[in-house]
C-alpha cells in the first residue's frame, strides 16, 4: 500500500489530498495501485519510492484552470495550483481543507457554502447542510501569505457558513475573514482571542460598514490594534464571563477613541483593561440590567489615562460589585460618576506617590457610591478631601494607604471587618500626624497588623458598638507608641471575650468591656483592673 492517508491532509472516500509544492494533488489508492504494482510489493522500498512516483505524477499532470469542488471527485488524479480557480459552491469542506486551498488555490466562493471542524477518517466534503452544525476551532499562529489574503479580500461578506466554537488568531492578518463569516448568532463560541501588532492587520475589517456577528461569545481577548475591532462586532446579545483588553501604544485604541458613540458590549461578569485600553472605558457600556462583578483597570503609565483624565463629564460605569484600580489607573475614580451604586469591594492599588499625585492635587469633596468593601494598596496618603463611602462592609487599608482613613468619611459606615496593615512606621504616619480623629460608626471585626495597632490612637467607635473580634498582631518597637499612653486611656467599648487578641504588653492601656455569647459582661481572666475602670469611665460619663 502507498499509505496515502498517512501522507495526507484530508480524505474524500478513496480521494486523498496531499500537499506538494507545486499545489493540493487529489489522487487514490486505486489509481496509483493500478499502475504500480511492483511498488507495493517492496515493502522496504515503499517509502522511497512512493514519494518518487508521486514527484513523477505531479511532473505529468496539467494543473487544471478551473475546478468545481463536489462530493463526486474525479476518478484520476487532479493537480490544483494557483492558477487553478477553485468554486466553492453548495458544499461544506472541513476548515482544514478550506485553509489548504486558500494558501494553494485561488478560491471562488459561491453560495451555499460552509466549513466545518474536522473529524478523523471522516469526509472532509458534503453536501451543503448534511453535517450539520459541526463547530469548528479557527486557531491560527503563523503567517498568511499575501495570496491567500488576496483570496479572503475577493470573498462576498458572509459567505462561509460556519458554527464558531473557538477563535484564536495571533496577527497574522487573517482577522480580514472574521467578516467573510456566516456566524449563527446562536453560536457559543468559548474563546475569541485576537492579537494584531500592525495596523494593516486589522485594516480591512475596520474598513466595513456592517457589524460582524461573532456569536455568543464567552471570553474574548484582544490586544493590540486588535482592540479597535470592537467597533465592528454586533455584541449586544454576549454574556461574557470574562472581556479583556490589551493596548501598549495610543495608536492601538484610537479607532475606538474616535467613536461618538460607546460601544455595547452586551452583558459581562469581568472586565480587564490594560495599559492605553483604560482609555476606552469611556466608549463601553455594559446592558442597562447588567451589573458588572469585577472590573480592574491597570495603567503603568500617566499617559494612559490621559484620555479619560480629558473627559469633560463624569462618566457611569454601572453596576459594580467589585472595581480594582491598579498604578495610574487609581486617577480614574475622579472621572466616574458612582452615585447610587452599591460596590462589594473597591481595590485602590498605588505603591508609589506619582501614581496618585492628579487624586492628590484633587480637591473637590466627592461622595462616591455606597462601598461595602474598600481596599486601599499603596501611597494614598494625603489628599485633602474627604471620600464619602457611606455603607462599607469590609475593608482593607495596607501599608502608605492606611493614611487614606484621614481622608474618609465613614461616619455613617457599618463594618463588617476593618483590617489595617503596616508593615513599617511611616505607614501610619499621616494618620498621627493630624490633630483630627477618625470617628467610625460601627465596627464587628477589627485585625490590625504591625504598627497599625497605633491607629487605636486615632480612632473614635461609636458608644453603642459591640466589636465581634479584636485581632491585633504587633511586637517589640511596633508597640511603642501605644506603650507611650496613659493607661486606661484608648477606649474601645464592648468586644466579644472569645474575640479578644491583643498583645498583653498594651491591654493595660486599653480601656474595654469584655461580653460573653449572650452578651453580659464578664471580667478577663487575670486581671480585671481595665473592665472596672471601664464601667467606672461609663458610669460617670452616664
Amino acid at each position: 500500500m502507498f499509505d496515502l492517508e498517512y501522507m495526507s491532509f484530508a480524505k474524500h472516500g478513496d480521494n486523498f489530498f496531499l500537499h506538494e509544492d507545486e499545489g493540493v494533488l487529489i489522487v487514490s489508492e486505486a489509481v496509483l495501485g493500478s499502475e504500480h504494482e511492483d511498488i507495493q510489493k517492496e515493502k522496504e522500498f515503499l517509502f522511497s519510492k512512493r514519494q518518487e512516483v508521486l514527484s513523477a505524477l505531479v511532473a505529468q499532470l496539467q494543473a487544471s484552470a478551473s475546478f468545481l469542488l463536489t462530493c463526486d471527485l474525479p476518478n484520476e488524479a487532479v493537480l490544483l495550483t494557483k492558477k487553478t480557480t477553485v468554486t466553492l459552491s453548495n458544499i461544506e469542506i472541513s476548515v482544514r481543507l478550506f485553509f489548504v486551498l486558500l494558501e494553494k488555490t485561488k478560491v471562488d466562493v459561491g453560495e451555499d457554502f460552509s466549513i466545518t471542524g474536522n473529524i478523523y477518517n471522516e469526509d472532509c466534503i458534503r453536501e451543503h447542510g448534511m453535517r450539520g452544525n459541526t463547530p469548528i476551532c479557527l486557531r491560527r499562529s503563523w503567517v498568511v501569505s499575501s495570496f491567500a489574503l488576496e483570496n479572503i479580500k475577493r470573498m462576498p461578506p458572509n459567505s462561509i457558513g460556519c458554527v464558531l466554537e473557538e477563535v484564536e488568531i495571533f496577527s497574522i492578518g487573517l482577522i480580514s475573514i472574521l467578516p467573510k463569516l456566516r456566524i449563527n448568532e446562536d453560536s457559543k463560541v468559548e474563546n475569541l482571542r485576537l492579537y494584531a501588532w500592525e495596523e494593516a492587520h486589522v485594516a480591512a475589517l475596520l474598513r466595513q460598514e456592517k457589524p460582524v456577528c461573532v456569536g455568543r461569545v464567552k471570553n474574548m481577548d484582544l490586544k493590540e490594534y486588535a482592540v479597535g475591532v470592537l467597533t465592528k462586532m454586533s455584541l449586544e446579545d454576549c454574556e461574557f464571563e470574562k472581556l479583556s483588553l490589551y493596548a501598549w501604544e495610543e495608536a492601538h485604541v484610537a479607532a475606538l477613541l474616535k467613536q461618538e458613540k460607546p460601544v455595547c458590549v452586551g452583558r459581562v461578569k469581568e472586565m480587564f483593561l490594560e495599559e492605553y485600553a483604560v482609555g476606552v472605558i469611556t466608549k463601553v457600556r455594559v446592558h442597562k440590567d447588567c451589573g458588572v462583578e469585577y472590573l480592574r483597570l491597570t495603567a503603568s503609565e500617566e499617559a494612559h489615562v490621559a484620555a479619560v483624565l480629558r473627559h469633560e463629564r463624569k462618566f457611569c460605569v454601572g453596576r459594580v460589585k467589585r472595581m480594582e484600580l491598579q498604578e495610574y489607573a487609581v486617577c480614574v475614580i475622579m472621572k466616574m460618576s458612582l452615585e447610587d451604586f452599591e460596590f462589594e469591594k473597591l481595590i485602590l492599588d498605588a505603591r508609589r506617590e506619582e501614581y496618585v499625585s492628579v487624586v492628590l492635587e484633587y480637591d473637590k469633596t466627592s461622595c462616591d457610591g455606597i462601598l461595602k468593601n474598600v481596599i486601599f494598596m499603596g501611597c494614598c496618603a494625603v489628599q485633602e478631601q474627604k471620600i464619602c463611602v457611606r455603607r462599607v462592609k469590609d475593608m482593607w487599608l495596607s501599608e502608605y494607604a492606611v493614611g487614606v482613613l484621614t481622608k474618609m468619611s465613614l461616619e455613617d459606615c457599618e463594618f463588617e471587618k476593618l483590617s489595617l496593615y503596616a508593615w513599617e512606621e511611616e505607614h501610619v504616619a499621616a494618620v498621627l500626624r493630624q490633630e483630627k480623629t477618625i470617628y467610625v460608626w460601627r465596627v464587628k471585626r477589627m485585625e490590625l497588623r504591625q504598627y497599625a495597632v497605633s491607629i487605636l490612637l486615632k480612632l473614635i467607635i461609636h458608644e453603642d458598638n459591640t466589636m465581634e473580634s479584636l485581632d491585633v498582631t504587633a511586637y517589640g518597637k511596633e508597640l511603642s507608641r501605644i506603650l507611650k499612653e496613659g493607661d486606661s486611656s484608648i477606649e474601645l467599648g464592648r468586644i466579644r471575650k472569645s474575640g479578644f487578641c491583643v498583645p498583653e504588653k498594651i491591654k493595660r492601656k486599653l480601656r474595654y468591656t469584655l461580653i460573653d455569647e449572650e452578651g453580659n459582661e464578664v471580667l478577663e481572666e487575670g486581671d480585671s483592673s481595665g473592665w472596672w475602670i471601664s464601667r467606672l469611665w461609663r458610669s460617670r460619663l452616664g
